[in-house]
């Protein structure tokens, strides 16, 4: 009985642990949490060139869709899931295409439905 209560709580251990660091490695509860913050965050798959991407920068969450030609993405259209929330300066912008730049170096960034600055 004994050697059967201790085996149930080593279990319960184990799942607790699993829980607890598949709940804090999530990405989309990262992107939240950054997004809360005010930080940087990219989520991206950078293998499945057709699945969008999200970033979240100064509390602006923003999708990206990826275009590719053959195996690599040559154009990627970003825009804000809130348009008219959405002001970023010329040196935020710059910032963020510089992140996807190093992830995409021939990729082509375009922005749309942002409101002037």
């Amino acid at each position: 009985m004994k050697w059967l209560l201790l085996f149930v709580l080593l279990a319960f251990l184990i799942y607790g642990l699993f829980r607890l660091t598949s709940f804090l490695t999530n990405p989309q509860r990262r992107l939240t949490f950054a997004q809360k913050r005010g930080t940087f965050y990219l989520f991206d798959k950078k293998d499945n060139i057709r699945m969008n991407l999200l970033l979240t920068y100064k509390g602006h969450l923003l999708e990206g869709e990826k275009y590719a030609a053959a195996e690599e993405v040559d154009h990627i259209l970003l825009f804000p899931t809130n348009p008219y929330n959405t002001k970023l300066s010329t040196q935020d912008k710059a910032y963020i295409e510089q992140s996807l730049l190093s992830i995409y170096p021939k990729a082509r960034i375009e922005w749309t439905r942002f409101k002037k600055s």
